[in-house]
């Protein structure tokens, strides 16, 4: 019953957010939210909340992609007096729907600590889905710190952020995740189209997401010219007063330092560059074989979050698909349903 109860209610929740966006974008109450977001972060962008959105909308919340999801969980999921609790980075906007989705799913009560820098957009979300059904009211709320009684934990930060929560919880079975990022591989016979995919995968949200590619890895002698045409579209980051300082501010290191760059006005395209690289910085390696390739993924894999090719390889996703994760795509690649459903 309660498998049913939330997919139908979740299904509903995708159909009137859709709705509110495409009818009422400024005048809804998912539209207001979004204007107060930007207004509370000028990183969240109206059109980078739109993406988000409708991306949620399309991957998670309809009603095939929600039972095929839970399907296999179905015989275990009930409703818990059992709380778990989450905290909620705010890199991207609903940077944590799908933790929120899974606990939800898994039939526990929510206890939700937002990110000061994505305080609306889910509470907006909610309060919709308990108009469509008011049960919802007794099983999510939102607080400003999480119970020491909770069940189970789920926090996403930075490194030392997470290492502090861990600390707090330390009896309380915990899915901790901090910094990580995405790369992807070209070969050079990259078209417009997959250039300009490609350039969604490292711009969309400011390159801010664990999703978000920032290292290209290339063949030697690449020719960044197409890629930088490419870009053009997303030269207003640079208008962004805190994108546009790390941008200087690494310029004028690289140039200070002597060390070669590639200078795309907004950002910079530095070989060599640490992985992750700063904000700002999109890094570039080599490979000459498929060994080079793997050295580097042993090297990061405890930061790599997405892996783009654009050569068919197992484990790879394709150009412009790595801000659009499905609900079967788990960060870190740690299926969170079966962390909230151990031992029950």
């Amino acid at each position: 019953m309660y498998c049913e109860v939330f997919i139908k209610d979740f299904t509903r929740l995708g159909q009137i957010a859709a709705k509110q966006l495409e009818e009422s974008p400024f005048f809804s109450s998912l539209g207001k939210a979004m204007l107060l977001s930007f207004e509370a972060n000028p990183m969240f962008t109206l059109e980078m909340q739109n993406v988000a959105i409708k991306s949620i909308l399309k991957e998670m919340l309809t009603r095939t992609a929600l039972r095929s999801w839970i399907e296999p969980y179905r015989e275990r999921i009930s409703v818990r007096d059992e709380v778990a609790g989450i905290l909620m980075a705010g890199n991207i906007p609903l940077v944590g729907f799908h933790d929120f989705l899974s606990c939800i799913a898994a039939g526990y009560r929510a206890e939700v600590k937002l990110s000061s820098r994505d305080g609306f957009l889910l509470p907006a979300l909610v309060a919709i889905l308990c108009e469509i059904n008011p049960f919802w009211k007794q099983r999510i709320h939102f607080v400003n710190s999480l119970s020491e009684g909770i069940a189970k934990l789920i926090a996403t930060g930075s490194d030392q952020t997470v290492r502090s929560v861990g600390g707090n919880f330390r009896e309380t079975p915990s899915l901790l995740r901090g910094t990580r990022s995405s790369f992807a591989i070209l070969d050079g016979s990259e078209s417009k189209e997959i250039l300009d995919k490609l350039c969604d995968d490292m711009f969309l949200y400011y390159g801010m997401g664990c999703r978000s590619v920032s290292t290209l890895i290339v063949p030697p002698e690449y020719n960044f010219e197409p890629l930088l045409n490419a870009t053009v579209r997303y030269e207003y980051l640079g208008s962004n007063p805190d994108f546009s300082a790390s941008c200087r501010y690494s310029r004028a290191v690289l140039q200070m330092e002597n060390l070669s760059f590639i200078d795309g006005k907004f950002f910079l395209l530095q070989k060599g560059a640490a992985f992750p690289p700063p904000l700002a910085i999109i890094g570039v390696r080599e490979y000459n074989t498929l060994n080079d390739i793997n050295s580097f993924i042993k090297a990061n894999e405890e930061h790599i979050q997405a892996k783009v090719s654009v050569i068919k390889m197992n484990g790879f996703i394709k150009p412009g698909d790595a801000q659009h994760p499905q609900l079967e795509e788990y960060a870190d690649n740690i299926n969170t349903l079966d962390f909230l459903m151990q031992n029950i």
